[in-house]
């Protein structure tokens, strides 16, 4: 159950959080810290809907704003520093400030048995002595990434000092427990961040889909191409747009939903879509699409694709970070290095004029997300553990429904 949901924690009182003792067959009490940005938004309030049905939960739910000071401090830096602007020390600084504060004040740690903080830049909070006293509940970290794995996804050399590393490392190696969003992220904390297998957890991000929407079938005619990404350039807007005019604008209607694209009205055959509703999108628009491309530059794990798939939609993206994991090459979609241009262009032509490959790839897909992207089994999966955690039973790194050659699987 959600006993409490909000966004400040100015007015909360003890009576509004739970008992500060867990008397036996009790729910495990658990907070939850949030975060609205970006993926991570649509995670915590996929998880919020999750523990509302949960019976042995007792659960508090926080998603604290940052004061623009915190903002500014936590800011990137103009690139090509190399690292010395230590710019993940300063966000887990900035970011962890705001949680360390309402623990000291409302949300006070003797009201739990757990606290499950996302992300990683506001973890720092188990780092502090204060943490342990009170009752000391069990720390989570909910991460998409570690900072090497980010590092060497995109091809970055830091020559600072190994401060962000460490930082990174101490907060990882000081929770209970860590969820990891993706088997990429989860193999390289283990491996580089001296995380113990026995203490991870994998739970990766996915939404509700509408799965077994009928699929719209419509005239010959041009295919529909939609476009995902409020973050026009970082998702590579530009370029797909670019693409489609140069090369498919007579064979295909190009939809963008975008809230922060530039919009260019000589454009053509396009539909510029803004931001849509979420419900609009996947229950309305994506049934209707024949492709989904999203040439992005840089991502962890492509909520969008997972969204596509579940849709009958066939994905074109960046063969990047955890997207492998998301997308299966050559099955569900086309994965392609970042930065081929004419990797991309050669497979979007593949898939315009391949109708049997895309039909097939539509199919997959479906099965794919029905079977290992299915938001029920992961957020299940990953409340299942916090319980576990707060009963002081062994953690499952996986769900019980899969096995594979994993470590602690």
């Amino acid at each position: 159950m959600n006993r409490l949901v909000c966004t400040s924690t100015a007015a909360i009182t003890p009576d509004q959080l739970p008992p500060t003792r867990r008397t036996p067959d009790a729910p495990a009490r658990v907070l939850f810290s949030h975060s609205a940005a970006l993926g991570f938004g649509t995670t915590s309030r996929t998880l919020v809907d999750f523990a509302a049905t949960r019976n042995d939960i007792d659960a508090v739910h926080v998603t604290l704003p940052l004061t623009v000071l915190q903002r500014a401090w936590g800011k990137e830096l103009p690139k090509g520093l190399h690292g010395w602007d230590f710019h993940n020390t300063r966000m887990t600084g900035a970011f962890s400030r705001p949680l360390i504060h309402a623990c000291q004040t409302a949300l006070r740690p003797e009201h739990f048995d757990v606290v499950h903080i996302m992300t990683r830049e506001r973890a720092g909070i188990v780092r502090k002595p204060w943490a342990r006293a009170h009752g000391s509940p069990k720390y989570v970290v909910n991460v998409d990434t570690t900072l090497r794995s980010w590092d060497d996804a995109y091809e970055i050399r830091r020559t600072a000092p190994k401060l962000d590393y460490a930082t990174d490392d101490r907060v990882l190696r000081a929770a209970d427990a860590v969820a990891f969003a993706s088997r990429w992220a989860m193999q390289s904390a283990i491996q580089h961040s001296g995380v113990d297998a026995s203490r991870a957890i994998l739970h990766m991000p996915c939404v509700r889909a509408n799965l077994g929407t009928p699929r719209t079938t419509r005239p010959q005619g041009p295919l529909h191409i939609i476009f995902i990404g409020n973050d026009w350039v970082r998702k590579g807007g530009p370029r797909l747009l670019a693409w489609h005019q140069e090369r498919w604008v007579d064979r295909a209607v190009l939809h963008i939903c975008s809230a922060h694209a530039l919009i260019d009205r000589a454009a053509r055959n396009v539909q510029w879509l803004g931001k849509v509703d979420h419900a609009t999108l996947v229950g309305t628009m994506l049934p209707t699409m024949d492709l989904c491309v999203i040439p992005t530059w840089e991502d962890t794990f492509l909520i969008a694709a997972q969204e596509a798939q579940a849709a009958g939609v066939p994905v074109i993206t960046s063969k990047l970070a955890a997207i492998p994991e998301v997308v299966r090459d050559g099955v569900t979609g086309l994965l392609i290095p970042r930065r081929d241009d004419a990797g991309f262009v050669a497979a979007v032509e593949r898939l315009i004029v391949g109708e049997p490959e895309r039909l097939r790839m539509s199919a997959a897909a479906i099965q794919h997300v029905r079977e290992n992207l299915n938001a029920d089994l992961w957020h299940t999966h990953l409340l299942d553990q916090l319980v576990a955690l707060a009963d002081g039973r062994p953690l499952r790194t996986l769900p019980a429904s899969i096995v594979e050659d994993t470590p602690h699987a």
